[in-house]
């Protein structure tokens, strides 16, 4: 299963998802489709979520740096 998520997400594909999820949630909040007055319990589980995921696939799909050990 997992092997089949992985061929899935290729870094061409995670890279188009972590642009794409940062401009959805500034589109979101510069078009005031979502206001400070607005995020309520539901828009703010949505973004936590969003932000969560693209923040695992990142952590699980990079690797380290040259100076890092």
């Amino acid at each position: 299963m997992l092997s089949k998520i992985n061929e899935f997400f290729t870094p061409p594909r995670r890279k188009a998802i972590y642009g794409l999820v940062t401009a959805a949630v500034a589109a979101a909040i510069a078009f005031n489709v979502l206001t400070a007055d607005q995020i309520g319990g539901t828009a703010e589980a949505i973004l936590s979520v969003l932000t969560a995921l693209t923040t695992l696939m990142a952590f699980f799909n990079t690797g380290a740096g040259p100076s890092d050990q």
